[in-house]
């Protein structure tokens, strides 16, 4: 490790105080939106001196961002380089568009997260994650793999056949995907007689979907994913309107912060922090994205934080699992539950392809949820109710649909990403 990896708490809230300065200076100056929120507070970037004077400043929502626009846009439209998307799986994609400079961010982040992660110049790894439709972690994936020396197979979510062709082809040594889809190929290989054992991948990382429980131990799809690969299974939280990752390092306890390019706060409903190690709201600051810079963004997702010194040396802030998403809170059959719950335990399951997680009105004071299964295995369906029933003390209506209905449902093809979560709720008159 280098020394930037390896900051005391006293140089990370020097780094810290000195990069959010510049954050306001700059986003004052630029950012027709932020100017205008700053005067309406009353505000000048003068007020801002130390990480506790951010709470002063509003939060920023994802609606804000969808309704406002280029008006977050700090440069002329000739020094955008690239533009990227949210995935649009939840409400509308979002464009974020990017300078060469934030390009450039964006790689060396991703180059401290995957050298906390083990990687190093004498790894082949497979991007099993988009790299069309606008992504920015694909992009960042790549360019961070670049920026360490790694050999990168672009290769998406492709079909599991010839992605187990590629991986053997290639000598490949990492992964880095979704769980879902990693599942989806140890499936395909037990059916087909493939060894992945012996197939030489030695790190899965995975994205977009959790991995650990809040203890940080492998939750159940996590266990399934390193028996089945016999690899090292390594979480990565990444957000594009955040152009920032926290990525675990290899004693696998929460994923870093990078000091120098964002400081984050966990926050209650009302928008006030947390007790240390409680969970909340996770809100970002990015620093040093010259685009589409952010204040005190909300991110939706629920997490908390970890301040110990981490086994691995590093004494950084860490992001511990995603345990839900804002508004995705449920009240089932008088219990409150996030959708990853139930995910979790689908996931796990070796003989249940794909799902879907419906959730509708039921009356004024309950969700109603229906499950749906791509599976050829009645079995299955009952050891799924039984699991849910024993871990989350809910009873869904669990229904078995067709390989075709479950593509058309997940909308494969016209998003980013499969589906697993449709909220058809109304909201109450």
């Amino acid at each position: 490790m280098n020394k930037s990896e390896m900051f005391t708490p006293e140089e990370i809230s020097i780094i810290q105080t000195r990069q959010l300065r510049k954050t306001i200076h700059y986003i004052y100056e630029r950012s027709p939106y932020y100017r205008d929120l700053m005067d309406r507070e009353g505000m000048t970037p003068a007020d801002i001196k130390a990480l506790a004077d951010l709470r002063h400043l509003p939060l920023t929502s994802k609606e804000d961002f969808l309704r406002e626009g280029d008006r977050f846009l700090c440069v002329r439209p000739e020094e955008i380089v690239d533009i990227m998307t949210t995935s649009g799986t939840v409400g509308e994609p979002a464009f974020y568009k990017a300078t060469s400079q934030d390009l450039a961010r964006l790689a060396y982040n991703e180059q401290l997260s995957f050298r906390a992660a083990g990687l190093t110049h004498k790894d082949v790894v497979a991007l099993a994650v988009s790299l069309d439709r606008g992504s920015l972690p694909g992009m960042a994936f790549y360019l961070g793999l670049r920026q360490i020396g790694a050999t990168a197979l672009r290769l998406g979510p492709i079909a599991p056949a010839f992605f187990l062709r590629f991986l053997e082809q290639t000598s490949a040594t990492a992964i880095l995907a979704m769980p879902s889809f990693l599942k989806r190929v140890a499936v395909y290989a037990e059916e087909t007689g493939h060894a992945l054992r012996h197939c030489g991948v030695r790190k899965l990382i995975c994205v977009g979907e959790p991995v650990r429980r809040i203890d940080y131990t492998l939750n159940p799809l996590g266990q399934m994913l390193a028996r089945a690969w016999d690899a090292q299974v390594i979480a990565s939280y990444t957000s594009t309107e955040l152009a920032t990752s926290f990525c675990e390092c290899e004693e696998g306890c929460g994923g870093h912060l990078h000091p120098e390019l964002a400081c984050i706060e966990i926050l209650n409903d009302k928008g006030y922090p947390v007790e240390e190690g409680e969970v909340g709201e996770l809100c970002a600051t990015p620093f040093g994205v010259t685009g589409m810079p952010l204040l005190r963004y909300r991110t939706g997702d629920f997490t908390f934080l970890r301040t110990e010194v981490c086994a691995c040396g590093r004494q950084t802030l860490r992001l511990g699992p995603v345990l839900g998403r804002r508004g995705q809170m449920l009240k089932v059959q008088g219990t409150f539950v996030f959708p990853t719950s139930i995910h979790e335990i689908v996931q796990a399951d070796p003989d249940v392809r794909a799902h879907v997680l419906v959730v509708e009105n039921e009356d004024a004071m309950s969700d109603k949820l229906t499950l749906l299964l791509e599976t050829s295995k009645p079995r299955a369906v009952e050891r799924i109710r039984e699991h849910v029933w024993l871990d989350v003390k809910i009873a869904p209506e669990i229904k078995t649909v067709s390989a075709e209905d479950m593509q058309a449902l997940q909308g494969e093809g016209e998003f980013r990403r499969r589906r697993i979560f449709i909220d058809r709720r109304q909201p109450a008159l």
